[in-house]
């Protein structure tokens, strides 16, 4: 009596969209065996699907034929060849093994076929074929209409951090701001954007927050234009990749987005010497970073001595250059910072100048008109490499490549002038903000002492746009924040006056020139 061993497969989708069922397939199996006589010596029940043979099951059954050298039984039977496998080339050489290695023959009893007649194997390829294409078509299917609902603007897949995946009452699936992620993802961008820490330093101090993504999804997530309101359509056939409206909420604005990719990309790292510092610096060593070797040129790192009784933290390069007392290091550089406190008279004098720049820079069209200027450059580009394609001047290539670059300047511009637009709306209370700012700046240096070591960092970095060279006794600065540089200025002017009341009618009167 012959012997088989029964393969029941369906795949998860396939018991749920057609139906089918492991139990109905054994049914007919074991009927069809009691019907020819053929013994069933084992029943495999696989839940994987069949577009390759590396399914947990199968693999089982291969390794106990080889050690059994197929002798276990005669047959390998299924309802159909879609039941053993929809990829034709590898459902062939799979025949083949089992014919030749194991001496076992693959039998689907509802599509049976002679193999001693030549004609049955163009019946077989069409089996074989059917389901592949099937396969194929169904893929297909579900790649347009991803697509169609990308262009729509609906957000396709899982959401990323700061959003979750919702359904409406009516099935229509959709992303929504999820807090508290989205806030600490917001946090990221706007960290990202100012330059002043790297990327990792950024990511870990999220994770410290509460933010749940691995180093590589993060990389991912702040590539991502869907936090910006968003969807990338990919490049597929005759059309080119493109971005669209989205249909949910943004988490933050264009313009805020397109400044972390310049800054990812490099595009704005003027005045910033190998800018972002990595490491995450212990408060004793929190100018591991920003300091300059005097006598090399090399960034100063940090690291800490064990003398007789303490540990001593050093500024520190490579071998045969000074290094320097971290507390001494740090005690100068806090009276650097008193510098920037504000001497008597300049609170009054900080105000006025802070509100007066604030409404003549909403006042001013320069930047729009910029920004405008830069879209019609953009646009009259575009065209005149339309009349260079036309005329056989720039190839088809070079013409993708210009109208990409311009299409990307032209989005770029369209977020700056809706971030001015939305500016220029706002209505802040500034004259409250720079007296709030001012107090602050008279205790800079009482809070820089008390502070940890990653806001002593954010202080240093918003001040100074440039590492410095110490040497030992001083901290030779170089180029400051604007606004730091004019306190200091203005500091100077007041050194040797009580007040600042007479300094003030000068500048109202026109007679002092910083």
């Amino acid at each position: 009596m012959k012997k088989a061993c029964l393969y029941i497969r369906v795949s998860t989708d396939e018991q749920a969209d057609k139906g089918f069922s492991q139990r109905d397939q054994a049914e007919r199996l074991q009927t069809y065996c009691l019907r020819n006589h053929i013994e069933v010596t084992k029943i495999i029940f696989e839940d994987y699907s069949a577009k390759t043979f590396n399914r947990p099951e199968w693999n089982k059954l291969l390794a106990e034929m080889k050690r059994s050298k197929g002798k276990d039984f005669d047959y390998i039977m299924f309802t159909k060849w879609d039941r053993f496998s929809r990829n034709t080339a590898d459902a062939y050489q799979m025949i083949r093994i089992l014919n030749l290695d194991y001496f076992v023959e693959p039998v689907a009893i509802e599509q049976p076929l002679d193999v001693e007649v030549p004609e049955s194997k163009t019946i077989l390829a069409v089996y074989l074929s059917m389901p592949e294409v099937e396969n194929d078509r169904r893929a297909l299917n579900v790649k347009y209409g991803m697509r169609r609902a990308k262009k729509e603007g609906r957000w396709m897949g899982r959401a990323p951090a700061g959003y979750k995946n919702k359904t409406t009452e009516d099935g229509k699936k959709y992303i929504a701001i999820y807090e508290p992620e989205a806030s600490y993802m917001k946090w990221a961008f706007e960290q990202l954007a100012e330059g002043t820490f790297a990327t990792e330093h950024v990511w870990m101090k999220a994770k410290e927050m509460g933010l749940k993504c691995g180093r590589s999804s993060f990389w991912d997530y702040i590539r991502n234009p869907g936090y910006c309101g968003k969807i990338r359509i990919p490049a597929f056939k005759d059309e080119e990749a493109r971005l669209v409206d989205g249909q949910h909420e943004p988490l933050i604005s264009e313009s805020l987005f397109y400044k972390v990719q310049d800054v990812l990309e490099g595009r704005k790292r003027q005045f910033k010497q190998k800018q972002g510092n990595k490491a995450v610096s212990p408060r004793s060593l929190a100018l591991r970073g920003f300091l300059i070797c005097p006598k090399c040129g090399e960034v100063l790192t940090g690291s800490a001595s064990r003398g007789r009784k303490h540990y001593y933290h050093y500024y520190h390069c490579k071998a045969g250059c000074p290094r320097f007392r971290a507390d001494m290091t740090n005690i100068l550089f806090e009276r650097v910072l008193k510098q920037f406190v504000p001497r008597p008279g300049m609170a009054e004098l900080f105000i006025s100048v802070v509100s007066d720049a604030y409404f003549e820079n909403r006042a001013s069209k320069a930047d729009r008109s910029r920004t405008i200027e830069i879209i019609k450059e953009q646009n009259n580009r575009m065209n005149k490499s339309i009349e260079l394609l036309i005329n056989d001047v720039i190839s088809g290539t070079e013409y993708q490549n210009i109208k990409k670059d311009c299409e990307e300047k032209i989005e770029r511009a369209k977020a700056a002038l809706q971030e001015l637009t939305e500016r220029d709306s706002e209505e802040l209370d500034i004259e409250n903000l720079a007296t709030l700012a001012t107090s602050n700046l008279k205790k800079l240096t009482q809070f820089y002492s008390e502070a940890d070591s990653d806001v002593k960092r954010s202080i240093t970095g918003s001040i100074f746009l440039e590492k410095w060279v110490f040497d030992g006794e001083n901290h030779r600065t170089t180029k400051m924040n604007k606004a730091a540089q004019l306190i200091y200025h203005i500091n100077k002017k007041l050194r040797h006056k009580k007040t600042g009341a007479n300094f003030l009618e000068k500048i109202d009167s026109g007679k002092v020139h910083l």
